[in-house]
């Protein structure tokens, strides 16, 4: 009900006509916290992705990860739908840096969740993936307790995060898209798409 640290998340559900605030919240703890995607799931609760560097996040039981890994911690959280209350809530991530950008939820009700990572995130058997590479794409149930699967995608060279993500998709064949951006524009400079991964049949192959 309070900010708790110098910045919180914040989430509110507002009436149809957005002439009435139902709830509103806060999100986070003692330290700094953002949040950046919200999905509503196939029972309307409101499923919200972020960074943190709260030790304090409240977690919630039976959870992938209910400790603080340290740096940033990517997190997951799950609001009920009518009153804005906890329904559960996990870190996500490694030891190092970590934040969850963006989610989606399939047909079957299942959370997907992309982000990045400066640590050794898990990799689960027979997934593609790019080893040692700076960004994630993890598959969890919906109350964040069992993970389906996780991978890393990207260069697998750098010791840095490849892109800023700017979009995520599951469609309805359970096909994953990611977009993103990296490199210098308009004087700022954001990772690299020098060495990234592409098919035989690209439209572009070079960058």
């Amino acid at each position: 009900q309070t900010l708790s640290g110098t910045q919180d998340g914040c989430a509110f559900k507002l009436n149809s006509d957005s002439s009435e605030l139902i709830w509103s919240t806060y999100i986070g703890g003692s330290g700094l916290d953002a949040s950046y995607n919200i999905k509503i799931s196939n029972q309307n609760d409101a499923i919200i992705c972020g960074g943190t560097t709260s030790a304090d996040f409240p977690t919630t039981a039976n959870v992938i990860k209910p400790n603080y890994g340290g740096e940033i911690d990517g997190y997951i959280v799950n609001l009920n739908n009518n009153t804005g209350g906890l329904n559960q809530a996990t870190y996500i991530g490694t030891s190092f840096y970590d934040q969850a950008y963006f989610l989606d939820i399939d047909n079957d009700g299942d959370l997907f969740v992309m982000g990045q990572t400066l640590g050794l995130y898990p990799v689960s058997p027979d997934v593609y993936s790019n080893p040692n590479s700076t960004q994630f794409i993890h598959k969890l149930t919906l109350d964040l307790s069992t993970t389906y699967f996780s991978s890393v995608f990207g260069d697998g060279s750098r010791a840095s995060i490849d892109i800023s993500p700017t979009a995520f998709l599951v469609d309805n064949c359970g096909k994953i898209y990611v977009s993103g951006w990296g490199g210098i524009t308009s004087g700022s400079s954001t990772g690299s798409t020098i060495g990234l991964p592409v098919t035989t049949d690209a439209f572009q192959s070079s960058t």
